[in-house]
């Protein structure tokens, strides 16, 4: 199985705070079958209260795989992620705390 980093952006004008609740009581689906290795909202830099979207790092075979998973989650659903156009790349991993370098 790959990791791959990904950061997929909001849609400008969207509120993902409409479909919040949705977003996270579907995160245990990705939890549990070990898809989904770190995850969280990143923020406007002007203001840091502000999300402009999520980051993650994402066990899948392939980027399509990626992509998929991505559409199966709320703010996909929702028209709040631009997954059209997600920053998605190959991750080789070579620390993670609490486990040895991966050389």
């Amino acid at each position: 199985m790959n990791e791959w980093s990904v950061i997929v952006y909001d849609k400008p004008g969207m509120d993902r705070m409409t479909v919040f609740g949705e977003h996270v009581g579907g995160l245990p689906g990705f939890i549990d079958d070990k898809s989904m290795v770190t995850g969280g909202q990143i923020n406007d830099d002007s203001d840091p209260r502000k999300p402009i979207g999520s980051s993650f790092i994402i066990r899948a075979e392939t980027k399509e795989d990626v992509v998929n998973i991505l559409k199966k989650d709320a703010f996909y659903k929702h028209g709040i992620w631009d997954v059209d156009n997600a920053i998605i790349h190959h991750l080789y991993c070579v620390y993670r705390e609490g486990l040895d370098y991966q050389l």
